[in-house]
């Protein structure tokens, strides 16, 4: 298989099952999303049946991201130390049959807890997949097999929103969740079937919390665990809020998901293009600060629209220039950390990263509910790539961990 070290320096030919590894955990972050995002396309059809607030709502996604930080520091150290196939698989199992669950919601608590466990399913998956892919891939093809990976996300989006309003003409919004669920589940059974190790896999000894001295001493690991909660902030609270202002300007569900599905669109090219891009160019850092500041104008300008057609070209330019960050912080954190705690740091990284996730809706969803309107949630939302700017201009992009 390709064993390049972390110099670059490659030591055998690549082994072409790398695709599949990276096919799998491409299907398995997806539904990871179309679970996630199911919801808040979701929010102006159910909210007003199970009579939710605006915050309420807004914490049934704090609900997922609560069960989804917990696990993401033992699941990355697990990982290390198990490996992918038991850690990915348990996890899909378990998102797959909460969200199965979400069908039998009939009040706010009931669904709180259920997306808690939602949460908690998925929160491997990102430790899990990344350390298949640095385990997998050589250091010179990691911004292209990220970019494959964290175009997962966006496509989640685009297909959360496609999906729910469809599903939900047809089955009813219990159907949306029951359909979702079977397929997490199905997805879970294949890697259970599929996914194998490479030849440099070995069961680790020794102390299973040694990541952690690497990570708490890298000034670098540190930096980048803070610009990923400001890069969060702004993608999730867009991701939750977006379809209820829409919905707000007086347009219907279907629009108000066209738009993100634009938006969606914007994130699944981004990380594909600049995953690419980075690894013929280097400079890693440069393309996250452009993507950090070239994202702020365009959320408020976002904020400002009321025509349908130019919400759709906004959505589509802020999801672009969101995610075109998202490759270059995971590669940056495997390569600070190595390749022997690829999956310890990012879960460890991903922890922080998704505080924004979990207090972000509601913050936003208390400053609509106070406001009366979403005024002020696009200058919120920008302050996090604001100081994002100033961690990432601290980060040394040169630093390896061999």
């Amino acid at each position: 298989m390709a064993i390049l070290d972390e110099s670059g320096s490659e030591s055998s030919s690549p082994n072409s099952y790398r695709w599949v590894i990276l096919a799998l955990m491409v299907a398995s972050f997806l539904l990871t999303f179309i679970s996630r995002m199911a919801w808040p396309p979701l929010i102006p059809v159910v909210a007003p049946v199970l009579h939710m607030t605006n915050v309420q709502a807004g914490a049934l996604m704090t609900a997922f991201y609560f069960g989804y930080i917990i696990t993401q520091i033992p699941a990355g150290v697990l990982t290390d130390r198990l490996g992918v196939k038991a850690i990915l698989t348990i996890s899909l199992v378990l998102e797959g049959i909460a969200t199965f669950g979400m069908r039998y919601m009939n009040n706010y608590d009931t669904g709180f807890w259920l997306r808690v466990i939602v949460g908690l399913g998925a929160g491997a998956v990102m430790s899990a997949c990344t350390r298949a892919v640095t385990e997998w891939f050589p250091p010179k093809e990691r911004g292209t097999a990220f970019g494959i990976l964290l175009a997962a996300p966006s496509a989640g989006i685009v297909l959360s929103n496609y999906i729910a309003p469809a599903l939900n003409s047809v089955l009813g919004w219990r159907g949306v969740f029951e359909v979702i669920g079977v397929f997490t589940i199905i997805i879970g059974i294949l890697i259970v079937l599929l996914v194998r190790t490479t030849s440099e896999q070995t069961p680790k000894s020794g102390n299973p919390l040694g990541g952690f001295k690497v990570i708490f001493s890298s000034r670098e690991l540190i930096l980048a665990a803070l610009a990923g909660f400001c890069l969060l902030w702004s993608e999730l609270g867009i991701a939750t809020w977006a379809n209820a202002y829409v919905k707000n300007l007086g347009y219907s569900v279907a629009a108000a998901g066209l738009v993100m599905i634009f938006y969606g669109i914007g994130g699944v090219i981004a990380p594909l293009f600049s995953g690419y891009l980075s690894d013929k160019i280097g400079k890693r850092k440069s393309i996250l600060i452009f993507a950090y500041a070239a994202q702020i104008p365009a959320t408020i300008i976002f904020g400002y629209m009321h025509s349908i057609g130019l919400l759709y070209l906004l959505g589509f330019l802020v999801g672009f220039l969101s995610y075109l960050a998202n490759p270059h912080l995971s590669v940056l954190v495997t390569q600070f950390a190595g390749k022997e705690w690829a999956a310890t740091a990012t879960g460890t990284t991903n922890f922080v990263w998704q505080l924004a996730s979990m207090i972000g809706p509601v913050v936003l969803g208390w400053s609509i509910d106070v406001s009366g309107s979403f005024s002020s949630v696009w200058y919120i939302l920008s302050a996090g790539p604001l100081l994002g700017i100033f961690l990432l201009m601290g980060i040394n992009e040169k630093v390896k961990r061999a």
